[in-house]
């Protein structure tokens, strides 16, 4: 928002220097970007008046005599299209600096002297943008209302003079989208009144509402109001309404538009303004627009309407797309006549939403969106009746058309001066704070220390005790609280014991080589769900930004596979990666998230090299170093077990579930050959991997520590057991059976041998085992390994149908 230093002082008593005042505003809440003085950097600049102007033949060029309020006129050729004697004109003198800091000489131009140059707006620092359509191609010429004479310095009738304050506006403090508001702001930061004029309105026309009618959804506009002005001449506007335009980086067009324009500047209040004609059905509708409907907007942009775009029809037609842009078929032409004027209130969701569904952010737009003084509609109406009378000759008709009136209720709230004090780290006295609020133009009634204050609705964004806090600080001076220690309790930092067990069990995957990846949280549908043995309900995006990123991961399997893919488009196909974070669902009707790690490995166990043999990564090397993990986290091995399932994605006869204490807790084995194949780098490879819901596991473990102990003093003693049993017996049965027999010194047990073949039976098979008993406390003996050996085989006897070899 640029704010002029100017017309600040039409509110406000202002003398100080603008550049301190920026400061003193940047350090109470609203930052100033920049201080702009327009005239800064040009000199001998003057008003012209141009007595006689002859073409040069042969030449585009015309030889002039202007007064510039010397003795003598000045001779100036000039090449604008519309220079004409009679006009007053911007003048640079010889010597003069204009834009750019170009330094204007005397010279010869097709041999006649020139002293000086007649100037276009853009010449002496106008941007393009800024100057009215007709003299962007030529030199400016003043109105016949300018009241300018010749020698005087052009900056003040240009209004270059003034300082231009650029507001620097955080979304919050919308109310400083106007002059009203920003003097108010200005105000409780000086310390000065603000003088905000009331509006005297009196019809001079007939009522012409009777007539008319309206249909307005209060949804979509909650306040809505309508004005008819007769009989108006469209014309420029006078110079002064023109100054203050371009001083805040709006565009004069015509005495008509530019009324609108200047009451959103002063109020905040965007409005628009309509030919009469564009409404001969004496009917307007506020609706959300039909789909297929279209509309050329002012700025002959065509658009294709979005039934949540909210548009004003005739009945017939739109006319506008309400909020952001005017409709070219209602357009305020150079024979308008009559003219109806709205003021209105609009949803601001879905005034955002058409501005950026159509690529048409406007000012009224931006204002409507992050809101407006619900205070200012109806006045805002008024005074722009009241201009288009004076300024464009038009006569108001009698009455206005409220289509909706909706009450928005005052903000008032109750809090204590202990409260705003000890918020702060303050010691503001009572009265010092309701002078504060005071400056600020909010009603404050102290009892005690019980504060209670009343917004204006032009400041929306205070509506909680801690509002009044910021408010209070900021105008107090934050410079002015003296820095002092908190009283907290005090807080000792440190994991939580599920965050140092699975601290621990990253640390133990690092330890057995792997690297950590992170992927995205966000995947597809197809991919949240796979490698899951019972899927859950997903969590999707409302408004995703792609397909591939519109749902809440519910595995991690998925962002590794596509690591995988990644890295062996790169020729990087030796892979051990893990990840660990979290996975989410929608379950019970609430949003959920758990703790998981998952692993996948590809390639060969070792890099091949002249030491180790080439021996590839398979379902019972992840076997092995998932149970090396139990192991090391102090999950018993006992404990785990591992039964073949059937989940998405995953080899049919390869992946396993895996259970502790009987509860499943994730799953292991080789990624589909269909995943592998999908994807031409990974055709070919094989992919082991597991799955872990540490939510389920970290309760699991019965040491939370590793613990060290010194080595055995005393011998250990091995003993091979070798057994037939039917080809459906399980390893993990008999390693159960061993091991609940074994008594307390069997320490260690493995598998050590497997066969199948011709030299055994069809439906059996042999396995070996080798069992390590150990006594740490003495001396073991045979006697007692024999007895315990004896217990084993006779228990796989009986339970298994074993035969021992």
């Amino acid at each position: 928002m640029l704010v002029s230093y100017q017309w600040l002082q039409d509110f406000l008593k202002l003398d100080q220097d603008p550049n301190e005042l920026a400061e003193k505003i940047t350090r109470t809440g609203v930052e100033v970007a920049e201080v702009k003085h327009p005239e800064e950097g040009l000199k001998k600049i003057v008003i012209g008046h141009i007595l006689d102007c002859e073409p040069i033949e042969g030449t585009h060029l015309n030889l002039t005599h202007v007064d510039v309020g010397e003795d003598e006129p000045h001779q100036i050729v000039c090449g604008a299209p519309n220079v004409a004697a009679g006009e007053d004109v911007v003048v640079a003198l010889p010597g003069a600096r204009i834009a750019d800091n170009v330094k204007i000489k005397k010279g010869k131009l097709r041999g006649y002297q020139s002293d000086g140059m007649i100037c276009g707006l853009q010449e002496i620092g106008f941007a393009d943008n800024l100057v009215p359509e007709k003299y962007t191609d030529g030199i400016y010429v003043f109105p016949q209302d300018a009241d300018v004479k010749p020698g005087e310095a052009a900056f003040a009738p240009l209004g270059m003079d003034d300082y231009i304050f650029d507001f620097d506006i955080t979304p919050n403090r919308a109310d400083t989208l106007s002059m009203e508001g920003s003097a108010y702001e200005v105000g409780a930061i000086v310390d000065e009144p603000v003088k905000i004029e009331d509006v005297t309105l009196k019809a001079d026309g007939p009522d012409w509402t009777s007539n008319f009618n309206t249909k307005v959804d209060s949804q979509l506009a909650p306040k809505f109001y309508l004005r008819k002005i007769s009989g108006v001449k469209v014309a420029d506007s006078p110079l002064w309404l023109q100054k203050r335009l371009w001083n805040a980086g709006i565009r004069p067009v015509n005495n008509i538009v530019d009324v609108t324009n200047y009451v959103m500047l002063l109020t905040g209040q965007p409005m628009h303004t309509y030919d009469a004609r564009a409404f001969a059905t004496n009917k307007l509708v506020v609706r959300k627009a039909n789909k297929g409907e279209k509309l050329t907007l002012l700025n002959d942009k065509n658009v294709d309407l979005d039934p949540e775009d909210i548009v004003i029809t005739n009945g017939n037609e739109v006319v506008m797309m309400a909020g952001v842009m005017g409709g070219l078929n209602s357009e305020i032409k150079d024979d308008t006549t009559d003219v109806i004027l709205e003021s209105a209130i609009f949803d601001p969701t879905l005034i955002r939403k058409a501005a950026l569904r159509h690529a048409n952010r406007t000012e009224a737009s931006s204002r409507y969106e992050k809101g407006v003084n619900w205070d200012a509609t109806r006045r805002a109406l008024d005074i722009a009746a009241l201009l288009l009378r004076n300024d464009a000759n038009g006569t108001i008709n009698e009455g206005v058309i409220t289509a909706t009136e909706t009450e928005r209720k005052q903000d008032v709230i109750h809090t204590t001066i202990s409260y705003l004090n000890k918020t702060l780290g303050a010691s503001i006295s009572a009265a010092e704070i309701k002078h504060l609020f005071e400056r600020l133009n909010f009603a404050a009634q102290i009892d005690g220390d019980n504060l209670t204050v009343e917004v204006p609705a032009r400041r929306w964004d205070v509506a909680i005790a801690a509002d009044l806090v910021e408010e209070v600080g900021r105008l107090y001076g934050y410079d002015n609280i003296k820095s002092t220690q908190p009283v907290l309790a005090e807080t000792h930092g440190g994991y939580s014991e599920k965050e140092e067990a699975i601290r621990r069990i990253k640390n133990v995957v690092q330890g057995q080589g792997l690297i950590e990846a992170i992927s995205y949280s966000l995947t597809s549908p197809e991919k949240a769900v796979s490698f899951m043995r019972e899927p859950q309900k997903m969590v999707q995006v409302q408004m995703p930004l792609n397909s591939s990123r519109s749902t809440l991961r519910q595995n991690l399997l998925t962002g590794l596979v596509d690591a995988a893919s990644y890295n062996m488009a790169r020729k990087q196909n030796q892979l051990a990666i893990f990840e660990q974070g979290r996975v989410y669902d929608f379950e019970n009707n609430t949003y959920n998230e758990h703790e998981h790690l998952a692993a996948l490995y590809s390639g060969n166990v070792y890099f091949e090299n002249w030491q180790h043999n080439k021996e590839k990564i398979d379902f019972y090397y992840v076997k092995g170093q998932l149970t090396n993990l139990f192991t090391a986290i102090g999950i018993n091995s006992s404990d785990v077990e591992y039964k073949a399932e059937v989940i998405a994605k995953m080899h049919p006869t390869r992946t396993a579930g895996i259970y502790i204490k009987k509860q499943y807790v994730g799953m292991i084995g080789m990624i589909s050959h269909d995943v592998t194949r999908s994807s031409k780098v990974m055709r070919g490879s094989e992919l082991y991997g597991y799955e872990l819901d540490l939510d389920l596991i970290v309760p699991l473990i019965v040491n939370p520590k590793t613990v060290s102990k010194a080595a055995p003093k005393f011998p250990a003693i091995d003993r091979d057991l070798s057994i037939l049993v039917g080809q459906d017996i399980t390893n993990q049965e008999i390693e159960n059976v061993i091991e609940a027999n074994g008594g307390k010194y069997l320490h260690d047990l493995r598998v050590i041998d497997v066969y199948q073949g011709s030299h055994i039976e069809n439906n059996k098979k042999s396995l070996a085992y080798r069992l390590h008993f150990l006594n740490e406390q003495d001396t073991l003996t045979d006697e007692v390994v024999n007895k315990v050996t004896a217990q084993i085989t006779s228990s796989l006897e009986n339970q298994l149908g074993a035969e021992i070899r």
